[in-house]
């Protein structure tokens, strides 16, 4: 779904790919929250909490979301051919 390059500060950057298993918690820890809203209103706030969980998921990160968001800079690409919401047309 997203790639995500991650600099925590004064280390080397990597790259952590969040799938629909971590925008699934992201939709699941907060009100009103969806794909197709993320999408339409990007926010880089929701970013980073889907960086985060995507990266404490695949044991990239070990500290709290506060750290997170204070150590590491964020850089993010939505990855081509990710599934869109929308139903197909009939």
């Amino acid at each position: 779904m997203f790639l995500f390059t991650l600099t925590p500060e004064g280390g080397e950057a990597f790259e952590v790919r969040a799938t629909t298993r971590d925008v699934l918690v992201w939709e699941k820890t907060g009100r009103d929250r969806s794909l197709s809203a993320l999408m339409e209103k990007l926010r880089v706030a929701d970013m980073y909490e889907i960086a985060y969980v995507a990266a404490k998921r695949q044991g990239y990160w070990d500290g709290n979301r506060a750290e997170f968001e204070e150590r590491v800079d964020l850089d993010f690409e939505e990855e081509q051919g990710a599934a869109d919401p929308t139903p197909p047309a009939r």
